[in-house]
């Protein structure tokens, strides 16, 4: 069971100290319902993002991205917040079976480096394009397609993470 990233799984004795069955016994009944909201809420932010992030890219496109700016923003940041919350709520549940996957830790670091670039990009390319000035193209399209690389791995390391590998069975 071994993969090009296992390097990376979080170690066991740290899971296990973060484990707490009275958590998991107070979550369990809604469960699945934080599971749905989580999807949901990543799913609508990731969709959000592209479309942010496809604005930034095509030249031009600051009018179109201010013009639905007061739309997105206050979205983006809830759903990112809903996602973020329910994701650690469900780690928690079980953090030994969740942390012991081997996509988890690189999954957590691109989230990290998208929110570093997000943070780093705030002042000199998001805040003028969503006033619809320039925010100088070339370094817009850098900034806008890295972060479409990352948010995609992210959802690519969710989706590899979230079931084991198929079993292939011969006849």
């Amino acid at each position: 069971m071994s993969h090009p990233l296992a390097f990376m799984r979080l170690p066991y004795a740290v899971l296990i100290m973060l484990d707490s069955r009275m958590y998991h016994y107070w979550m369990q009944p809604v469960h699945y319902l934080v599971r749905t909201v989580h999807m949901i809420s990543m799913a609508g932010f990731f969709g959000i993002d592209v479309v942010f992030d496809a604005a930034l890219f095509r030249h031009g496109g600051q009018q179109a991205l201010a013009a639905v700016s007061r739309l997105i923003v206050p979205w983006i940041h809830t759903l990112f917040a809903v996602a973020m919350v329910t994701g650690v709520a469900l780690f928690f549940y079980d953090p030994v079976h969740i942390g012991s996957r081997g996509y988890l830790t690189p999954k957590l670091l691109l989230i990290a480096m998208a929110v570093g670039l997000a943070a780093f990009s705030h002042r000199k390319i998001y805040l003028p394009a969503l006033g619809g000035r320039p925010a100088g193209t070339t370094q817009a399209r850098l900034v806008a397609g890295t972060s479409l690389l990352l948010w995609t791995g992210v959802i690519i390391m969710s989706c590899l993470n979230s079931e084991g590998v198929p079993k292939v069975f011969l006849r």
